[in-house]
């Protein structure tokens, strides 16, 4: 195959330009015992050093490393909020499954000396390239062999837009149309739940406090007003099968509910269950799941009476950004 052929279609345009004007020479993935120490370093879990360690010599081809030269100048010259995905990632080369994770990692030494320079705290840093380490180690455990393509969703935490913040990650992103609400195109801190942990109300709590702090200090320019949120987690239907005091429900009240999508499937398979094999709008095998949990047996019961998850949409006011608005939830 010609090189020109292995390049994706998407990126061929500027591929050239790339290699041309702007590759960061800092941006290497190390081999070996300083692999281990750079995802250590970055609190990796260890099944996901073993994954990654295993598979590494499939970055040791000089295309592979050039296309990951390339997606690593696309993350940091051309990212931009809610606009990235329109450029395309297409799937990882055959050769080199974990692809985008290998590219990512290569990054975050640099980036993270870069963060530190402008004054963000190393720590939230360090906790917010971990999620690369999570995803590997979820990706192992739910989808084996199968390429990663998580590319897209960890871009964010490489471009400077989003950053883990206690018990919660937020995303600088400019919102689109908001269901009775009047701000399109503001700027808000998209809120997204790791899967590492209870959502227990003292640290939410925390998070939200440390997340508009932040962003007044380092992003001002952005006026970030509101938090959203968009996840099946905030579906009033989950005020049916569980307690009232139960920790999800407790984050649940936090947003005012401004949309249910009915048509865009809420992965609560999954995410709940870890099979993402399972349509949930067609007619899943749902004898296939186990009920281990309040919450697993509520889901069951659900989907066996016809119901489902949806995603929906929440929004929260920014207090420290929203003295001046008119506009409460």
């Amino acid at each position: 195959m010609s090189e020109s052929r292995s390049i994706p279609v998407v990126w061929r345009d500027d591929f050239e330009s790339s290699h041309q004007h702007a590759i960061d020479p800092r941006f290497k993935v190390p081999s070996g015992a300083d692999l281990k120490s750079l995802c250590d370093r970055y609190e990796f879990p260890g099944r996901a050093v073993e994954v990654l360690m295993e598979s590494r010599h499939t970055w040791d081809d000089p295309m592979i490393e050039r296309l990951g030269s390339h997606f690593q100048w696309l993350v940091r010259e051309r990212y931009r909020p809610s606009t990235f995905m329109e450029l395309g990632y297409p799937p990882p080369p055959s050769s080199c499954p974990l692809f985008y994770a290998y590219s990512l990692i290569g990054m975050m030494d640099p980036v993270a000396r870069d963060q530190a320079a402008l004054g963000l705290d190393p720590a939230i840093t360090r906790a917010t390239f971990a999620d690369i380490g999570q995803q590997v180690t979820l990706h192992d455990r739910i989808r084996d062999a199968a390429p990663f393509t998580l590319g897209w969703w960890l871009t964010h935490h490489l471009s400077g837009h989003l950053f883990r913040i206690g018990r919660l990650q937020f995303q600088r992103s400019i919102l689109g149309t908001v269901h009775g609400l009047e701000l399109e195109g503001q700027h808000f801190l998209d809120v997204h739940i790791p899967e590492d942990g209870r959502l227990d109300p003292v640290e939410c709590d925390r998070s939200f406090a440390d997340a508009a702090e932040f962003a007044s200090r380092h992003f001002p320019e952005d006026d970030a007003r509101w938090f959203g949120c968009t996840s099946w987690l905030l579906d009033p239907v989950l005020g049916d099968l569980l307690p009232h005091e139960s920790n999800l429900l407790q984050f649940q009240r936090r947003f005012r509910m401004v949309d249910i999508d009915h048509t865009e499937p809420s992965r609560v398979f999954e995410f709940v269950f870890d099979r993402p094999d399972l349509d949930e709008s067609a007619a899943p095998d749902l004898d296939a799941l186990v009920g281990s949990s309040t919450l697993r047996r509520g889901i069951i019961d659900l989907y066996r009476s016809g119901g489902r998850v949806r995603s929906t949409t929440g929004m929260k006011n920014n207090s420290r950004q929203m003295s001046g608005s008119r506009i409460s939830t």
